[in-house]
C-alpha cells in the first residue's frame, strides 16, 4: 500500500537530499525554489512524501492557495514563472496511477482542495486522463551542452550567433557576473522595455525577480550577468540558475537603444561556458522563441500541464480567467508601448517580445 504524508521536520530540513535520490529531480523541486515562491506570496508550501513498505518512493513539493472559499494546489500554478515541478519518483517502484491517485485523494481529504495543477514531463498520459486530468502541452527549447569542449559547443551554435559573439568581443563589450542585488532593478527595467516594445506588460513585479535573486544566490545556484559597453553602460542582463547538470534560463533582456550590438549572444555564451565548466550537460531555455535556436536548442515537447478540478465549472472558470488575464495584459502592454515609444512602430521592431519569464 502506498502512503502519502507530510514530510517530517527532519525531512523538510534535508529536503534537497531527499529529492536528489530521484533522477527527474530539478532545481524547481528544491527548498530554495519553494521558499522563493513562498516569499513571493504564491501560497503555503506543502512538502509531501510517498512511502511504501517503509521506503520513500517519491516526493512532491507544492503550494496551497486560498481564493475565497476555494482551495487550490499548484505544483506549480500558472504565473509562477516556474518551468516544471510535479512529483519526483522512481517509476520502477511506483506508477503514475498510484502516485497521483494517492496525491489527489490526500489533498481533497486532508486539505479540502478543489483544484490541482501539476507540470511534469514524467507522468503517464493515459493514467493521468483516467484520473480526470486534462493535459496541455508546455513546450520549451533545450540545448545540449558539452563540458570540456567549448569548440564543439561553439560549432553547435548557428553562424549568426557565432558572428555576433565575435563582433561583440571586437567592439569591446564586456560580460560580467553580478553579485549585488542592485542588479535586479536594472534587469527589471530592461525586461519591461522588451515586453512593452512588443506590446505586452510584464506579468510579475520587480519584487519577484528580487526574491529569486536573493534565494538562488543564498543557495549558490544563481548566475546573474550583465553586458557592458566599453564606457560602462549596461545594455543587457540575464538571470539563470545552475544546478547539478542543468542550466536554466529564467529571464533575459536588453536595452532597446543598444540592441544592434546584439549583446544577448555574448551574454548567453558566457553563461553557457561557465555552466559547462561546472559540468552542466543540458540547457533549458524555458519556453518558446525562434531566437533560442541560435544556441543549438531544439524543441522539447515532453512536458505537460495537468489540470484537474473537483467541479467542471471550476475548470471552465480557470480557462476563462486565464484568457481574460492574457487579454488584460495585452491591452496594458499596448498602452504602455504607446507611452514609451509613441504611436508608430518601426519596421525593425518585432511584433511580439520574446521572454522566457
Amino acid at each position: 500500500m502506498l502512503l502519502v504524508r507530510e514530510a517530517t521536520a527532519l525531512e523538510r530540513h534535508d529536503w534537497d537530499e531527499l529529492v536528489a535520490r530521484f533522477e527527474n529531480r530539478r532545481i524547481v523541486h528544491t527548498r530554495a525554489w519553494i521558499e522563493w515562491l513562498q516569499g513571493c506570496g504564491c501560497g503555503t508550501p506543502l512538502y509531501l512524501v510517498f512511502q511504501r513498505d517503509g521506503a520513500i518512493v517519491g516526493a512532491i513539493p507544492g503550494l496551497l492557495v486560498r481564493m475565497g472559499l476555494l482551495r487550490l494546489y499548484g505544483s506549480p500554478l500558472p504565473g509562477w514563472q516556474t518551468p516544471e515541478m510535479g512529483p519526483v519518483f522512481d517509476p520502477r517502484h511506483v506508477s503514475t496511477e498510484e502516485l497521483v491517485g494517492a496525491l489527489v485523494s490526500f489533498l481533497e481529504r486532508r486539505h479540502g482542495v478543489h483544484h490541482v495543477e501539476l507540470v511534469s514531463g514524467h507522468l503517464d498520459a493515459r493514467a493521468m486522463q483516467a484520473l480526470s486530468f486534462r493535459g496541455e502541452s508546455a513546450p520549451t527549447y533545450r540545448a545540449r551542452l558539452y563540458p570540456g569542449d567549448e569548440a564543439r559547443m561553439m560549432k553547435a551554435l548557428k553562424e549568426s550567433a557565432r558572428r555576433n559573439i565575435r563582433r561583440a568581443t571586437k567592439l569591446g563589450l564586456v560580460a560580467r557576473f553580478e553579485e549585488d542585488q542592485a542588479f535586479v532593478a536594472e534587469h527589471y527595467a530592461q525586461l519591461r522595455e522588451v515586453f512593452v516594445r512588443g506590446g505586452h506588460s510584464v506579468s510579475f513585479g520587480e519584487d519577484r525577480a528580487r526574491e529569486l535573486f536573493r534565494h538562488m544566490r543564498a543557495a549558490g545556484k544563481l548566475l546573474a550577468i550583465s553586458v557592458y559597453l566599453p564606457d560602462g553602460v549596461n545594455i543587457a542582463t540575464g538571470l539563470f540558475t545552475m544546478d547539478g547538470r542543468e542550466l536554466l534560463l529564467w529571464s533575459w533582456a536588453h536595452r532597446t537603444a543598444h540592441r544592434w550590438f546584439r549583446p544577448t549572444e555574448l551574454l548567453t555564451w558566457t553563461v553557457m561556458t561557465r555552466a559547462m565548466a561546472a559540468g552542466c550537460t543540458t540547457f533549458d531555455l524555458m519556453g518558446l522563441g525562434d531566437f533560442k535556436t541560435k544556441f543549438g536548442a531544439e524543441l522539447d515537447t515532453t512536458k505537460q500541464v495537468w489540470v484537474r478540478s473537483r467541479y467542471r465549472w471550476l475548470t471552465r472558470a480557470r480557462d476563462l480567467a486565464e484568457r481574460g488575464y492574457r487579454w488584460q495584459q495585452s491591452v496594458r502592454g499596448r498602452f504602455a508601448r504607446m507611452r514609451m515609444f509613441g504611436w508608430g512602430r518601426s519596421a525593425d521592431e518585432p511584433e511580439h517580445a520574446d521572454s522566457t519569464a
